[in-house]
């Protein structure tokens, strides 16, 4: 069954008029620049490499610290893991074709292992990391990963901030049914285990259990959207990271620098705190090179066998069922081996009274492709973000990030 939660009754908002503790770079702090790909330390957080940019199969989307040593891994879309520093190599779903992309990652307590989930839920475990059955419906693509300070439990939000608990994990409340302003991007758990928060990319920091409220960027505006955060190891702060790595630290979470802006092409996708909390680490998504005649293709039609992906579609069915939801017209102006960029018409039934009786409207909308997996035809982009132009458009929302099939096989 799908764990579903109201709102914290501990303080759990947006709350725009507490004062803020963020820190933003500025005059007389140098922006430690990463390389294309690379991974940049702040604090007490050494960098020890990343991969090279172009040498991966997917891009980077996932960073974990070892809790107990010096060092952090990294993983792709494909499912590809990278140890540096102290972190061990446990294993990985390196070369194991996927059917939907890797969006996370967990240490275990002790280091000795990790967790990876899918958008759709599907979670492997490495290591000492105890293995769960994570099979359940969800109602939005998983965006996040936690473990629970035992080893035995772990947490996973969606992008609609539906939380879901497994193992000895608790289920303290989540966001799922409540209206968002912007999708949840990610998750971070208390040191005791009994609360998290999740934030979202408008900056929102919702709070659960016993995990306080120090703060959000909700209502603030942002340069570029958050993309992930990590707690503090008294559980008494956090920070946020955008993707163009702005670092916002609440409570008593210390500022120790950030990027400012990311290089072209290489968006923050994550951090990690260091062992003690006197630092983090920035993870940039590692680009892959252009191929020519091998770039990714889409599944525009639904995942058929008589309709193979193609490339710059001009129109994507959303609604592979009832197809009440389409993209049209669409006119890119990018497409390369880990991402696409469009511009087109947004048309949806607004199912009222019902879909049967529903009128048709449409949108001027913005789309992006992303997270390209391995499947028996190829490279295939499984992971679709569009928002509207107009958010105030009849039953338009300001964006939504969605799941569309690869090819069967």
């Amino acid at each position: 069954m799908r764990l579903t939660g109201v709102r914290s009754a501990v303080a759990c908002a947006v709350v725009a008029a507490l004062p803020l503790a963020f820190g933003t770079l500025s005059a007389g702090v140098a922006a430690a620049q990463p390389a294309p790909g690379g991974v940049v330390g702040f604090g007490s957080a050494s960098s020890y490499g990343a991969p090279a940019a172009g040498g991966l199969a997917g891009p980077v989307t996932g960073i974990a610290a070892d809790p107990v040593g010096g060092g952090y891994w990294l993983v792709a879309a494909d499912g590809g893991v990278f140890a540096y520093g102290d972190a061990g190599f446990y294993g990985s779903m390196g070369g194991t074709p996927l059917n939907q992309p890797v969006t996370g990652m967990a240490a275990t307590p002790d280091g000795r292992g990790y967790w990876l989930t899918t958008s759709v839920g599907t979670v492997t475990a490495y290591g000492d990391a105890a293995a769960f059955s994570t099979f359940l419906q969800r109602n939005a693509p998983v965006v996040g990963i936690a473990a629970a300070p035992s080893g035995q439990g772990i947490w996973q939000v969606g992008a609609d901030g539906g939380v879901y608990a497994f193992g000895d994990a608790g289920f303290y409340g989540s966001m799922g049914g409540h209206p968002l302003n912007q999708p949840v991007v990610g998750m971070a758990a208390t040191p005791g285990g009994r609360g998290y928060w999740l934030v979202a990319a408008d900056g929102g920091v919702f709070a659960f259990g016993d995990a306080g409220f120090y703060g959000s960027m909700g209502g603030h505006p942002l340069n570029q959207p958050v993309v992930g955060m990590a707690a503090t190891p008294d559980g008494r702060g956090y920070w946020l990271v955008a993707s163009d790595g702005g670092v916002f630290a609440f409570g008593d979470a210390g500022f120790s620098g950030s990027t400012g802006a990311a290089p072209p092409g290489t968006p923050v996708v994550g951090m990690a705190a260091a062992p003690g909390g006197g630092g983090y680490w920035l993870a940039t998504s590692v680009e892959a090179e252009p191929v020519a005649g091998a770039l990714p293709s889409v599944q525009a039609n639904c995942s058929l066998p008589t309709t193979p992906g193609v490339v710059e579609p001009a129109g994507i069915l959303l609604a592979c069922g009832d197809g009440n939801a389409r993209l049209a017209d669409l006119q890119w102006s990018s497409w390369t081996a880990s991402r696409a960029t469009a511009a087109g018409i947004y048309t949806h039934n607004l199912c009222v009274p019902d879909c049967a009786e529903g009128t048709f409207v449409s949108t001027a909308a913005t789309v992006a492709l992303a997270d390209p997996v391995v499947t028996v035809a190829g490279r295939q982009f499984v992971q679709l973000a569009y928002t509207y132009a107009d958010p105030s458009a009849p039953g338009g929302r300001a964006g939504f990030l969605t799941v569309i099939p690869a090819t069967e096989g």
